[in-house]
């Protein structure tokens, strides 16, 4: 029995003491993989918006009484992103976040059309045109989701997204045609200014295909809800001033991406996506200044007001990863 228990132990001992020695540098190894498996990369990118941010205002619920459109036709654009992501995404899932930042050109983008509907019938009565300067525009995304390889032939991902989106823009010059548009009156200066401010949540899918070792197509698709809007609509001309807040705009968001990686490190991607945001409703706050030369006076409901968005986007971006 003895000659038997001696050998059992000294072999149980040495098996341990192997796997002792073995576990650090095994652990260190797991973690350096887990490490390398994750790639940080950061990119710059210029592109512009093409369409239309809109303004609405009603005299009740359903009935339009005042429509403003502002062109962003073009906006360009430029910006920077960073993204924490996978580095062979088809080969393991694992987590992905990214944050990017777009400024927007000042310059005039196009004009802005002002429409009211102030008789009781449906016949237009007021329009004025003016060339529309964008002052200024801010965009921020942030995603944070989870990729997943399908097949070793895509990857799937699922994401939650916020937007932030801020817009100021002058009126100026141009002309307006009153009182059931039987006189037109001609504008010099600055005649109306505005801006928006948006914040939105949004689910997200994507499903991207590379092929050919440096080529990859995606396509993926937001749907959201704004959380907040507000606006700041300052008429310079009756010295009027709104401030507007509303929520529950759907948005839709498609994009398309095309990209070519002709270095390991290095990647171009051209682009494409429509953000779409529903026509929806939210209250008003006018104070006027009429003649005085103190300032604005005590604040007033002006009713119910609205806000819808539609622009293509469209841009080119430069990526390096580390």
């Amino acid at each position: 029995m003895r000659s038997i228990l001696i050998p059992f132990l000294l072999v149980s001992i040495s098996g341990l003491s192997a796997q002792t020695t073995q576990d650090p540098s095994q652990a260190t190894s797991n973690v350096l993989d887990s490490y390398t498996s994750y790639t940080l990369s950061s990119s710059a990118s210029f592109g512009f918006l093409y369409g239309q941010s809109e303004e609405q205002v009603y005299k009740d619920a359903e009935t339009l009484y005042s429509q403003l459109l502002w062109d962003m036709k073009p906006l360009f654009y430029y910006g920077s992103m960073l993204e924490f992501s996978p580095l062979k995404p088809l080969q393991r899932w694992g987590p992905f976040a990214a944050l990017s930042f777009r400024f927007g050109f000042p310059n005039r983008t196009g004009i802005m059309e002002d429409r009211d509907w102030m008789g009781t019938g449906t016949e237009l009565t007021d329009f004025s045109s003016h060339d529309n300067y964008t002052r200024g525009a801010t965009l921020v995304d942030a995603s944070i989701g989870v990729s997943i390889p399908i097949a070793s032939l895509f990857v799937f991902k699922a994401y939650f997204a916020y937007s932030y989106m801020f817009f100021t823009w002058s009126g100026r010059d141009g002309y307006g045609d009153y009182v059931t548009r039987d006189y037109r009156v001609y504008y010099s200066g600055a005649v109306i200014n505005f801006s928006q401010m948006w914040h939105m949540v949004s689910g997200g899918i994507a499903v991207s295909y590379p092929f050919l070792n440096v080529f990859s197509v995606s396509m993926a698709l937001q749907l959201g809800i704004v959380v907040l809007y507000s606006a700041l609509d300052d008429h310079l001309n009756n010295k009027k001033q709104f401030t507007d807040i509303a929520s529950g705009g759907l948005l839709l968001e498609p994009r398309f991406e095309f990209t070519w990686s002709p270095l390991n490190k290095l990647s171009i991607a051209l682009s494409v996506g429509w953000r779409y945001i529903s026509a929806f409703q939210g209250t008003s706050v006018l104070v006027s200044q009429g003649y005085s030369s103190i300032g604005y006076n005590t604040p007033y409901d002006a009713g119910i007001i609205g806000a819808a968005y539609s622009v293509l986007d469209a841009g080119l971006s430069i990526k390096v990863r580390f």
